[in-house]
C-alpha cells in the first residue's frame, strides 16, 4: 500500500477523535449556554424536549461508536496489522481506508457481513 503510511493514518485517526471529542464538547456547552439565556421555556414542552434528549442521546452514542473504532484501529496500526481485512486477512483498499480509516474489514466482507444482518 504506497498511497499511506501508519504515521499519516495514524495522524488521520487522531485528528477525527478529537474532531468528534470537540464536536461533543460544543454541543454540551451550546445546549447548557441555551438552557441558561432563558429561552429554556421553549424546550418545556414535552414532545420537543423527548424528541431533543433522544436526538442528543443518539448522538452521543454515534459519537461513542466511531470513537470506540478509532482506537481499535490505532490499536491495529500499533500491532501492524492495520490495513488487513479481520475477516479475509486481504489488503483493505487504500480509497476505503482513505474515506474510513477505521475500516477494519475490506469492501467485499463488509458488504457481505450487512447482507447477513439484512435477512
Amino acid at each position: 500500500m504506497g498511497g499511506w503510511s501508519r504515521e499519516s493514518q495514524r495522524a488521520d485517526l487522531q485528528r477525527r477523535r478529537r474532531a468528534i471529542l470537540e464536536t461533543a464538547r460544543r454541543a454540551d456547552a451550546e445546549l447548557e449556554a441555551l438552557h441558561a439565556s432563558g429561552r429554556a421555556r421553549e424546550f418545556e414542552e414535552g414532545a420537543q424536549k423527548a424528541h431533543e434528549a433522544e436526538t442528543l442521546a443518539r448522538l452521543g452514542e454515534a459519537q461513542r461508536i466511531e470513537i470506540a473504532r478509532i482506537d481499535e484501529a490505532l490499536e491495529r496500526l500499533a500491532a501492524g496489522v492495520y490495513g488487513r481485512c479481520a475477516d479475509c486477512g486481504e489488503a483493505i483498499e487504500e480509497r476505503r481506508l482513505a474515506a474510513l480509516p477505521q475500516a477494519s474489514r475490506c469492501a467485499a466482507c463488509a458488504e457481505q457481513g450487512e447482507g447477513l444482518t439484512r435477512s
